[in-house]
């Protein structure tokens, strides 16, 4: 009995734990620490190793197709920078950072210049954006991925972060929070 308890107790230290803790952000943290609030489409995703030959560095290009926040016009380029990737038959996994996928639409908030932006919150600000399963038609804004990391703070459960929405709504949300910031 001892045995089957000191094993067991074992393969539960051994099990993986999220290697980053995030402090979680509402939506109106998000909008207001946002250089850039956008819907985009991923044009490219690649990585390579950095210049130390350290670390992978990923480089992801999205085109702007509805920009809530900042200066992005439609049609604009931006591209994102984050660590993270994989290169030949080398992957270096960042838990917390928001992966992207050729062709994927997106919402995502960010920071910095458009030439290398950063996701505002890692894997908080991206969300995926899918046509409703049910043939309405319309987009709906996914929560984001936990990508691997564990959330804490106060708006953990913040609902309008972790519910799947409308892409209407969110729309409407992000603009509203913008201008009232704007207005201060």
């Amino acid at each position: 009995m001892y045995a089957c308890t000191v094993a067991a107790s074992l393969a539960l230290l051994a099990a993986p734990a999220p290697a980053s803790l995030i402090l979680a952000l509402d939506l109106p943290a998000m909008a207001q620490r946002a250089d850039a609030v956008a819907v985009v489409e991923v044009t490219s995703a690649r990585a390579a190793w950095d210049s130390a030959h350290q670390r992978i560095l990923s480089t992801i290009e999205v085109a702007v197709v509805e920009s809530w926040k900042g200066s992005p016009a439609p049609a604009t380029r931006i591209t994102i920078r984050q660590p993270g990737g994989t290169v030949g038959d080398v992957t270096m996994v960042v838990s917390g950072m928001p992966r992207f996928s050729l062709g994927e639409r997106a919402l995502v908030f960010l920071q910095g210049p458009a030439e290398r932006a950063t996701v505002v919150g890692m894997a908080q600000g991206k969300r995926a954006i899918h046509r409703d399963p049910a043939g309405s038609g319309r987009w709906l804004v996914d929560p984001p991925e936990r990508a691997g990391a564990s959330y804490v703070g106060a708006s953990v459960a913040a609902p309008e972060q972790w519910a799947r929405r409308p892409l209407d709504e969110v729309r409407a949300q992000v603009r509203d929070l913008v201008a009232r910031a704007r207005a201060r």
